[in-house]
């Protein structure tokens, strides 16, 4: 069931108060029977918040099955329920929801009672209840299904295991529910053996993994996460700092802590710079951790965007829209520094304003500086484009300002209102650009294109009077010397729809032609060609 990672696929509860029922306690960082054995981690990371213990003669036992009894006190208290205290607590006879009486067990009476009571156990199982007997597989999905309250649906067409039919009708829809749920899953065979036992090493497994991903909240103050800055070796004993987003903690390494990195024991003098899992002992000291992710140095990276907002307060935040129109929301660093090119040196981040193109450069996640951008813009027509240059509508103006941009679509490219666009010929813009060199030429970057008016295609009528140029230079001259280019793509049809090929026009023909907002020519239609005339 819990042989291996690759036999089972368990979602983890956070549970509490396990004992297995031992005449004395042995410490989980003792037992003799585990090194080397695949729950070995599982096993020590529940003993440690005592959840679980061994024999008094050292030894943890986990190929040793798990009685129905002990499953049903070891389940219950994880789920919360804790009745060893209540001393004076009589049994209850019946259940006053079932009617059922409760069979005599030589302990754990008051758990079996409760479970009757809380409809935990089903009256198939009630009828031959045997608390000596191995907990099946089948069982303990039935009891984990109520304890956690999982949805029961119809089983009809569930097919996962190739032995699903073996179980009792009473648990598929248990088996089914789990399954689901990701707490219990089958073996790589494709069974799921559902009259299989359950052994120790598999119930510390499950109850681990029941541990991991919080299901329930028994223990909650026994296990912390967060990224380990530094290790105090100097103390008696050791002394870690975690981190987390709520601030940073000390903890006492335990004499006896245990670290695991990929399944594996490993050295505490690993831990610095690693996410880890810290479960704490008895004392909340340190006494086992899983190291999960390292954590590289921060390397310094820069965004560029506009100002969308600055909230200045306990936790300072700077939200900017990159040049891919994306919202990007940032911490500020609380050393952050701002450039303003000396405006408004005194004003701080307030003296950001929203649409003001910026540089913010980060370390890991957090802005450390926000260097305000000089830019300039102008507005235009796309005459053409060229694969990575944008050409603008030259009108012979003496000024200084740019007629092409190359690397045009890094820039961010939007309508007016806002939205996501592309740039198509004869569109008119406002370029917002940087020019490193202002009397040098080919340098200036384009931060954004804003496209402010797309003209509609125009037709114009007339009588070809010349064909120019060839290939993708062709050219038409209607009388009235109106001279137009065609787009590479041009096609040219007969009034009836069919096409026909650019030779087919000749001088002296009447056409209709579509022409884009660039004065290309898109579209021709001949019109009464004189071969098609009735004589």
């Amino acid at each position: 069931m819990f042989k291996a990672p690759n036999r089972i696929i368990l979602v983890t509860l956070l549970v509490a108060g396990l004992t297995l029922f031992v005449l004395q306690p042995v410490n989980a960082a003792h037992f003799l029977d585990l090194k080397g054995h695949w729950a070995y981690e599982s096993v020590y990371r529940a003993g440690v918040v005592d959840l679980i213990r061994g024999y008094p003669d050292g030894n943890f036992r986990p190929e040793q099955k798990l009685s129905e009894m002990e499953a049903v006190v070891l389940f219950m208290r994880a789920a919360g329920y804790n009745l060893d205290k209540n001393k004076n607590s009589s049994r209850v006879k019946t259940s006053p929801v079932t009617k059922i009486s409760t069979p005599q067990v030589a302990w754990g009476q008051k758990y079996l009672d409760q479970a009757v009571e809380d409809n935990l156990i089903d009256m198939s199982w009630l009828a031959d209840f045997n608390g000596d007997n191995p907990i099946t597989r089948a069982r303990t999905a039935g009891l984990l299904c109520r304890l956690l309250k999982l949805t029961v649906s119809d089983t009809e067409g569930f097919s996962l295991f190739t032995d699903f039919n073996e179980a009792p009708p009473e648990y598929r829809a248990s088996i089914a529910a789990v399954t689901r749920a990701g707490i219990i899953s089958g073996f790589t065979d494709g069974s799921f053996r559902p009259g299989e036992g359950l052994k120790r090493g598999e119930a510390a497994a499950l109850l681990d993994n029941l541990i991991k991903d919080n299901w329930l909240q028994s223990v909650t103050d026994r296990q912390v996460e967060g990224w380990i800055p530094r290790i105090d070796f100097k103390t008696t004993p050791p002394e870690i700092e975690l981190q987390t987003l709520q601030g940073s903690k000390k903890y006492k390494l335990s004499p006896e802590v245990k670290c695991f990195k990929n399944g594996k024991e490993c050295p505490y003098q690993q831990l610095l710079h690693w996410r880890v899992a810290v479960y704490l002992d008895s004392k909340k000291q340190a006494a086992c951790i899983t190291l999960l992710e390292k954590r590289e140095a921060a390397k310094e990276s820069k965004m560029r965007g506009t100002i969308r907002a600055v909230a200045l307060g306990k936790d300072s935040i700077l939200t900017l829209v990159d040049l891919d129109s994306k919202e990007q929301i940032l911490p500020l660093s609380w050393g952050a520094e701002l450039d303003t090119g000396g405006k408004n040196k005194t004003k701080g981040f307030q003296a950001l304003k929203p649409g003001v193109f910026v540089d913010a450069h980060l370390s890991g996640d957090e802005v450390i500086k926000v260097t305000v951008l000089t830019t300039k813009s102008l507005s235009g027509s796309v005459n053409s484009i060229t694969g990575k240059r944008l050409y603008l509508e030259n009108k012979g103006s003496k000024s200084n300002k740019p007629t092409w941009f190359n690397y045009w679509d890094r820039a961010r490219i939007i309508s007016k209102d806002g939205r996501s666009e592309h740039v198509v010929r004869g569109d008119k813009v406002k370029i917002t650009y940087l020019d490193p060199d202002p009397e040098g030429i080919d340098d200036e970057i384009p931060l954004e294109i804003i496209i402010t008016g797309r003209p509609e295609w125009k037709k114009v009528s007339g009588e070809i009077e010349k064909i120019a140029g060839s290939g993708d230079a062709r050219q038409i001259v209607l009388k009235k010397n109106k001279k137009y280019t065609l787009d590479t793509t041009a096609t040219v049809y007969r009034e009836d729809g069919s096409i026909i090929g650019f030779s087919d026009i000749n001088p002296g023909d009447k056409v209709e032609a579509m022409v884009d907002g660039a004065g290309i020519v898109m579209k021709i239609i001949l019109k009464d060609p004189p071969a098609n005339k009735s004589s």
